[in-house]
């Protein structure tokens, strides 16, 4: 055994809520905090004041996974949250998997084996809700929200073999804006991908576990905090160069680079929040948010993630 009894174990679903046939990946993440979603039991409060009858409610799980970004495993949930995938390359030049937003009335699921000492707790069904990067000045850190159906008991792994992934920190990443390099002026970022997903409109009828997960309205965010030693945040967040336009919206491009071969590109983006507070003697930095949007142009957006291992594939191609 290798006495190891703490892990997280993936999966790809090929149904929603039918265990996956293959973990792909055994992870070591900072943190796995899924549980039921809440009260499953129905209490009749009758006019006689006391709780008297109780019965079966809706049951679903959500929670969290939270741990550093590598260039292997977390691949993975960039395909769940965001449904498209392709893959170009070959063994000798290493794989180039991309992953795109593809619009769908469903949600992609994945099955969760979590290593809890004395039991392994295996949850079905789970769909990414939100996914968050965030870079200050250590570790690149990811945190998976989920939705899921149900969980189970099992029993805990006799041979815990890591997925052994480039992970990243703050040193190894660069921020292009228009395929200019910005990185100097970046103090911290945090980029929000919210799916939409909705498990709780499947759950009732036939079944007290949710059936399957609804996609729902995708949203893309960068914060950043920055260096205030130009206005050009400002100009592009006006639209103008002495006060906000009238008329005019300034649109650029993003790429954050984590290290050589992990790009997450925003085609189009906005910035719709711009401030520059003055505190005391402190140094000023601004915080921008920037909205990453649909390019009709391109025809691609607002978020695509080019991850290049040796990896030959994520599961089956979605494009």
């Amino acid at each position: 055994m290798s006495g190891i009894t703490r892990y997280l174990m993936i999966g790809e679903e090929s149904e929603f809520g039918v265990e996956a046939q293959t973990y792909a990946e055994t992870l070591d993440p900072e943190s796995v905090d899924i549980d039921n979603a809440g009260d499953d039991k129905l209490i009749y409060e009758g006019m006689s004041g006391v709780d008297r009858i109780v019965a079966l409610g809706q049951y679903s799980t959500e929670g969290s996974i939270t741990l550093p970004v590598d260039d292997k495993a977390t691949a993975w949930f960039w395909k769940w949250a965001l449904g498209g995938y392709t893959v170009t390359g070959d063994q000798t030049n290493g794989y180039t998997h991309t992953f795109f937003p593809k619009r769908g009335a469903l949600m992609p699921s994945f099955s969760a084996k979590v290593g809890k000492d004395i039991f392994e707790h295996i949850f079905l069904g789970n769909v990414i809700e939100s996914i968050e990067l965030s870079i200050e000045n250590e570790w690149a850190s990811m945190t998976v929200n989920t939705l899921g159906m149900k969980d189970k008991k099992g029993v805990l792994a006799d041979q815990v073999n890591f997925t052994e992934g480039k992970v990243f920190t703050a040193p190894l990443v660069t921020l292009d804006k228009n395929g200019t390099d910005m990185s100097t002026q970046v103090n911290t970022l945090t980029l929000t991908v919210e799916t939409g997903a909705n498990v709780e409109d499947s759950m009732g009828f036939a079944s007290r576990f949710p059936k399957k997960a609804f996609q729902g309205s995708m949203v893309v965010e960068l914060e950043l905090e920055l260096a205030f030693d130009n206005l050009n945040e400002l100009m592009d967040f006006w639209g103008g160069d002495m006060e906000p336009s009238s008329e005019v919206l300034r649109y650029f491009s993003y790429t954050l680079h984590l290290g050589e071969n992990y790009d997450i590109i925003f085609p189009k983006m906005i910035y719709t929040v711009s401030s520059q507070p003055v505190e005391g003697r402190d140094h000023i930095t601004q915080t921008v948010t920037a909205r990453a949007l649909y390019d009709n142009v391109q025809q691609e957006g607002p978020i695509i993630v080019s991850i290049t291992n040796d990896k030959p594939n994520y599961g089956a191609t979605t494009d």
